[in-house]
């Protein structure tokens, strides 16, 4: 039996925001060059394009990151961990039925 692996959404926005650097970086290099022999062009449109898209992309998850932790800030650690809010909720023995 196979499993698939599951891309973490960090791993994924961090090679990314990788990716994003290093074609800036070309983009820039290849844009000087090409200025300054004349014979070289990048398609700028696209390029912003695609760098915007990866800022969009990581800064949507900063922020959903932050408001996830804001609203788990607000919680008691019983309700942030999943355990009942109070003893009372719980049902003891004599109070439990058989169906």
């Amino acid at each position: 039996m196979t499993t698939r692996g599951r891309t973490d959404l960090d791993t994924l926005l961090n090679d990314l925001t990788k990716a994003a650097f290093a074609v800036l970086a070309a983009w820039s290099l290849v844009g000087l060059y090409g200025t300054l022999g004349g014979y070289l062009e990048v398609n700028r449109p696209a390029t912003l394009r695609f760098l915007f898209a990866v800022l969009v992309l990581v800064l949507a998850h900063h922020l959903e990151f932050r408001l996830r932790e804001r609203r788990l800030r607000r919680l008691t650690p019983d309700e942030r961990y999943g355990f009942p809010g109070t003893v009372s909720d719980v049902a003891t023995e004599p109070q439990q039925t058989d169906g």
